[in-house]
């Protein structure tokens, strides 16, 4: 990519006083920002110096960039220090620019630092306590940004750069850099400012390190009139018609809508509790219009803006960091940790090894993600940022679960060398701290001077040491002189953390290796050739007869699946039934690129998974050899479970070399759901890859909760604040374990439960964490406290702006026959004329075999396809119809003409709450079952009874009906206190979400402490 002359030197100007000027820091005060950077005065000018830094205000195409800001409030009792940060990474498909910002050079490294300035007019880093400050958030913030909430032991490493180490927020002292005043608001500081940053240099054009001191929140904004304006779509519009659509932008419909989404990033890592809120969203919501770009031609504004309910965490670091501690803390077998138990051996959960902090108990600690612990595991040498180059003491790895001991030192050979070639005798003058830390079975690695032989063999290492002789007896005898060498003495390498779960990952999977069979007695034991047929850019493989013999999980080749392609390169497992969907239909794990029809396509069994540990030395050997189960609740149910971990592992298993070449990648793209690697991106944009991604992402959602199935066995939380099927205790014993095996990931349970945090968990954790404002325009971030929230309420995605309560509507009473008002109804796009009468849905319809549908204005109105029946061999958009008391197959009575409808029965109760102007009292404030499974709708309390009293099962929101009434389709007959049906008429009714119950933990307790049981 070719950049102007007159921009670099425009760049360089503005760095070239932190060039020549160090970093400095005034005595007693917060760290300065770099001396000589330029003030701006009117940075939304066009040519102003921040311009030249990044768009801000108007873009180069003079179109006004809307505001979008993001208020920050400190309730901590120190500085904390904010940075913003994002790459404008997502670029087009036939160039190097920005999709969503086409001005900004992208990949490169932009930030937004906070600070103020002093009362001695110098600019300082960092927000101070119980201060808030209004910023705007830049075009080049607007695309999956994020922020730091730094501490940074007061802010120390903000004054480091690649000239003076250590450096984890890889500061580039050549960036090009502006200081700009805050926006003004009620509350916000006067003298707040903010310095703009931009990194070109390569090697520090990158985010901070995994493990600088803060915490991460992260946000995405998308505004319809901007990025649909004429401008931007010329300057997205494709030029290559073998990379996207000629002449056409390439921004996505569905992303050309006005929001902010937002979460509180836990996923990664915790650190701090930090709240977000976006202030201004529509209640009534933002509508798209019809047909194949419905936001660019018939997107309409929302209206009623109104405060979200926060996520993430309003407590303090008096409440998380005492259990952080108590979370990481290492125990014995005879006295392990007090919150994991035997999970890891009686260890606890690894944490970064910042400097000092085994010494210093006042240092805030931070903890990786269950995903994070694999690419940043000892096992991949994963090395400490705040290593200076000089001490030996502070090359550490970054994660405590390989130790907090220095990785290795380094010591010179003595001049004359023992006769016997197996000693070495190290040098008289290296310091006895150096020589102390030399132990058996240390790797020994030579650096002989240039021109001189090797004389250590590859993989010797130390048998003993004479710490008084100063002599380390080796493994092989040395093959060269040792004199003018120095050696690396190197600790073995070990992770207790990656090696636990990979073993309990793999472990599930061989016990379904071993029971696949268990209820498909007549399954294959060998390969099997099969006649099928695949259309092109699908998943899903059709026989010409019944297979009641094939089971989920066998794997398959065949025509497109020999050769499939994933996002780089060709596939290294093979793909596997994910789903049977019938006798004759089955959805495999890859999207085919090429049609097939009646070709030989070979099933066989179950096989072994990539990198399965198999001997000494393995991550995670010997796997787990003696699961056994009894009296396991249905969600707990092993055969399915190890089924679901399995499918999960093997899709994956998928991923080419180049995405998937050790243990650590493959895991973290396992707990970190990255079913992207496994597709084209043909495939990813393919009906079937969504639906197969899809499902894919369910089972994670699922095993990482805990249970077989989320949307078959959903978070139910009783009267005690308990989960009663999601997120197992790990410390609970369970598979004839000293530990609880169907809990695959202990983050996921300190985050929701030991903690009661409504961050995310892990990375598709989504209905519990991300959320999605639309029409919002401002965002706060609260650090610690609610204080400058302005809705105090916990975000849910059931109910966003908080309980609707105590509000007076009529209720319809049992439903027995269906009627435009009870249920839902949905074009049908083909009946067909064959047994059974197979039905063809305009778009992708959601349902699941044995689901009960009725079918009306099926031209002609004798067709059999009219009525009431039970559906079976589901697929994307197709299901066929069977009797719903036989469940024999429907036979055709005529060739279909046109028309027809499919809706969902048995018919709703239903709640009117008021259409008009009323609409925004309820109707818009709840939500209905999302199709996908993902959640289910608002919870519903009447005269305050929420549940059956004989089914247990709570009231809910099933979908929202006709607007002009307000109506909301309940999922069932509401009842009283005694469970006996209501009948119609006005009652009292509460609406309200799933929020995550206070926490189990207590900061305040000693000794083991365990979650209560139902």
């Amino acid at each position: 990519m070719l950049i102007k002359p007159s921009i670099i030197l425009a760049a360089a100007a503005l760095a070239a006083a932190s060039l020549l000027s160090p970093f400095a820091r005034a005595d007693g005060t917060d760290p300065l920002m770099p001396t000589g950077t330029t003030f701006d005065p009117n940075p939304a000018a066009p040519n102003s110096p921040t311009n030249k830094v990044l768009v801000y205000g108007t873009d180069k195409d003079g179109t006004a960039v809307p505001m979008r800001t993001l208020r920050i409030t400190n309730n901590t009792p120190n500085t904390v220090y904010p940075i913003m940060r994002d790459q404008n990474a997502t670029v087009l498909a036939d160039k190097a620019v920005g999709l969503y910002d086409p001005y900004d050079t992208p990949k490169r490294e932009y930030r937004g630092y906070i600070g103020y300035q002093g009362t001695d007019k110098k600019y300082y880093y960092g927000l101070k306590r119980n201060q808030t400050i209004l910023v705007s958030i830049p075009l080049v913030f607007w695309d999956a940004a994020r922020m730091g909430v730094e501490t940074g032991g007061g802010g120390q490493y903000l004054l480091n750069n690649e000239t003076k180490l250590p450096n984890p927020l890889r500061n580039d002292s050549n960036a090009a850099r502006t200081i700009a005043k805050s926006e003004a608001g009620s509350g916000a500081i006067t003298n707040g400012v903010v310095m703009w940053y931009r990194s070109d240099t390569p090697t520090l054009a990158v985010a901070p390190a995994d493990d600088t001191e803060d915490q991460l929140v992260e946000w995405t904004v998308r505004d319809h009139v901007y990025l649909s304006n004429p401008k931007i779509t010329e300057q997205t519009k494709c030029t290559d018609a073998t990379k996207c659509k000629i002449g056409k932008s390439q921004i996505p419909d569905n992303q050309l809508v006005t929001l902010i989404n937002y979460d509180v990033s836990n996923v990664d890592s915790l650190y701090l509790p930090v709240a977000m809120e976006a202030l201004d969203v529509w209640v009534v919501p933002q509508r798209a219009g019809e047909g194949e770009d419905a936001n660019r031609n018939g997107w309409k504004p929302g209206s009623n803006p109104e405060p979200y309910g926060w996520t993430g965490s309003t407590k303090d670091d008096n409440f998380l960091q005492p259990l952080i501690r108590k979370f990481i803390a290492n125990g014995t077998t005879a006295q392990p940790n007090a919150l994991l138990g035997q999970y890891f051996g009686g260890k606890g959960w690894p944490y970064y090894n910042f400097p000092g902090v085994e010494t210093d108990k006042k240092l805030m600690i931070k903890i990786p993600s269950g995903a994070n612990i694999f690419p940043q595991s000892p096992i991949l040498d994963v090395r400490s940022s705040y290593s200076d180059g000089v001490s030996w003491q502070n090359n550490k790895y970054m994660l405590s679960s390989g130790g907090t001991d220095p990785v290795f030192v380094n010591l010179g050979a003595e001049g004359v060398q023992d006769n016997d070639k197996s000693i070495l005798t190290l040098s008289a003058s290296e310091p006895q701290d150096k020589m102390d830390f030399v132990k058996k079975d240390f790797l020994v690695v030579a650096h002989p001077p240039e021109g001189n032989a090797n004389p250590i063999k590859k993989g010797t290492t130390v048998l003993s040491v004479d710490y008084v002789k100063r002599q380390v007896t080796l493994s092989q005898a040395m093959i060269a002189p040792a004199v003018g060498c120095t050696f690396d003495f190197v600790r073995p390498i070990d992770d207790y953390a990656a090696s636990g779960m990979i073993k309990l990952w793999y472990s599930w999977a061989q016990y379904y290796l071993t029971h696949w069979k268990d209820n498909t007695p007549g399954a294959p034991t060998a390969s099997k050739q099969i006649a099928g047929s695949i259309k092109a850019n699908t998943a899903t493989l059709t026989f010409n007869e019944e297979h009641p013999e094939l089971v989920e999980g066998m794997a398959v080749t065949g025509p497109g699946l020999d050769d499939a392609q994933t996002e780089v390169g060709v596939h290294q497992g093979d793909a596997v039934i994910l789903k049977i969907a019938s006798k004759t239909t089955v959805i495999l794990s890859q999207v085919v690129k090429t049609a097939s029809t009646n070709a030989p396509f070979t099933f066989s069994p179950p096989k072994p998974l990539l990198w399965t540990p198999t001997k000494a030395g393995d991550p995670g050997y010997p796997l787990i050899g003696d699961l056994q189960f009894s009296g396991e609740p249905a969600w707990h149910d092993p055969y399915a479970f190890s089924q679901q971990v399995y499918l999960i592992m093997a899709s994956m298993n998928q991923i080419s070399l180049k995405n998937n070449n050790n243990v650590c990648k493959f895991m973290q793209d396992v707990v970190g759901a990255n079913m992207g690697f496994i597709f084209t991106q043909a495939a990813k944009d393919s009906d079937d890859g969504k639906m197969v991604s899809a499902m894919i992402r369910d089972m994670i959602k699922s095993v990482l909760r805990g249970v077989t199935d989320f949307t078959k066995y959903p978070d139910v939380v009783n009267n005690q604040g308990t989960h009663t099927s999601w997120y197992p205790d790990p410390s609970e014993p369970h598979g004839k374990q000293l530990f609880n095996v169907f809990n695959l990931d202990p983050f996921v349970w300190f985050v929701h439960v030991g903690l009661g945090f409504s961050g995310y968990g892990f990375s598709v954790d989504d209905d519990t964490a991300d959320v999605g404002a639309g029409g919002a325009s401002q965002l706060q971030v609260t650090v610690t406290g609610q204080q400058e929230l302005k809705n105090t309420n916990p975000w849910t995605i059931q109910a966003p702006y908080g309980p609707v309560k105590n509000i007076s509507l009529p209720y319809s009473g049992p439903q027995t026959v269906p009627d435009e008002g009870n249920t839902l109804y949905n074009a049908i796009a083909s009946v067909s004329n064959d047994t059974p009468i197979k039905i063809t849905t305009l778009g992708a319809h959601n349902l699941s075999t044995g689901a009960l549908v009725r079918i009306d204005q099926v031209n002609p109105d004798t067709s059999a396809a009219n009525g009431i029946f039970k559906i079976g061999n589901v697929t994307t958009n197709t299901f066929d119809l069977f009797n719903k008391d036989t469940g024999l197959p429907v036979a055709p009575n005529g060739a279909y003409v046109s028309g027809g409808r499919w809706s969902y029965y048995p018919p709703h109760p239903y709640i009117d709450s008021g259409g008009g102007a009323d609409l925004t009292k309820v109707f818009y404030r709840v939500t209905g079952d999302d199709a996908l499974g993902t959640f289910q709708g608002t919870l519903v309390s009447v005269n305050g009874v929420d549940r059956n009293k004989t089914t247990g099962k709570k009231f809910r929101v099933w979908q929202r009906g006709l607007l002009d009434k307000g109506r909301l389709l309940l999922d069932a007959d509401l009842t009283d206190a005694s469970g006996n049906p209501l009948p119609a008429k006005k009652y009292n009714f509460t609406f309200f979400g799933i929020a995550t119950p206070g926490p189990v933990l207590q900061p305040t307790l000693h000794g083991r402490q365990q979650p209560p049981h139902p």
